[in-house]
C-alpha cells in the first residue's frame, strides 16, 4: 500500500488559479495500492466536488495528485512524487500527466 495526497484548487479560470485567495481545500490522504487507483480516486473526488461547487469561482477545478513517499526515501530530490493532475473546466474533464508534461518541458 502506498500514500497518496490530493489537493483539491478551484477558480473562475486557469489563469487566475494561483491569484484567488481561499481556493485550495484541505489536502485528502488515502492509503491505496498503486497509482492507477490513485487516479481513480482522484477523479471521483474531483467530481463530486465539481457536482457540488457551483458559481463563479468553479468554473476552473484541479486536483492534483501525488505520491508521498516513505521516510527516508526521495524521487528527485524531493520526499513526494507527482502523477498528474485532473482538470474540470468547460471544455470537460481531462487527466493531465505529469510525466507527460515534464518531457514537453
Amino acid at each position: 500500500m502506498k500514500t497518496y495526497n490530493l489537493d483539491l484548487r478551484h477558480a473562475p479560470s486557469k489563469r487566475r488559479l494561483n491569484a484567488l485567495p481561499g481556493n485550495r481545500l484541505d489536502p485528502l490522504k488515502a492509503r491505496l495500492p498503486d497509482d492507477q487507483a490513485a487516479i481513480r480516486w482522484a477523479q471521483g473526488e474531483l467530481l463530486d466536488f465539481a457536482r457540488k461547487a457551483r458559481g463563479e469561482n468553479y468554473q476552473y477545478v484541479e486536483a492534483a495528485v501525488t505520491e508521498l513517499l516513505p521516510f527516508g526515501q526521495q524521487f528527485e530530490g524531493k520526499d513526494y512524487r507527482r502523477l498528474g493532475r485532473w482538470v474540470c473546466n468547460a471544455e470537460g474533464l481531462a487527466w493531465r500527466d505529469a510525466r507527460a508534461l515534464e518531457m514537453a518541458d
